[in-house]
């Protein structure tokens, strides 16, 4: 069973950063300067060529997630030294665990009015 579960990490651990905010918060918390923090923008850019705009605000909200940005952010950021590292993973948590906000959306407009 040990070995079957750790097969089975190994094997998903690559979808795991499925887009753009995912790579941020899973490589710039404990960036120690910003230097590495750009670096991490620049690889998570180039694995995710859409970057934050094409990450669906609230996305990673669910069962197992973060209830909110905020908290998410205290988790992330706390250890983070880099003020970017720690802006960027703000950002990242605020676009996956904040709630759509409907008055936002572009598309709004063209549903009112069918």
């Amino acid at each position: 069973m040990r070995h079957a579960l750790a097969c089975l990490l190994l094997i998903s651990a690559p979808a795991w950063a499925a887009n753009y905010a995912e790579c941020v918060l899973g490589k710039a918390p404990g960036a120690a300067n910003d230097v590495a923090a750009e670096a991490i923008h620049q690889l998570c850019l180039s694995e995710n060529p859409g970057g934050l705009q094409a990450v669906k605000q609230g996305s990673g909200r669910g069962f197992f997630g973060f209830k909110s940005g905020a908290e998410c952010t205290a988790k992330k950021a706390s250890d983070t030294r880099s003020h970017q590292a720690a802006a960027m993973v703000g950002v990242a948590c605020r676009r996956l665990y904040d709630e759509p906000n409907p008055f936002l959306d572009p598309n709004l407009g063209k549903v009112l009015l069918k």
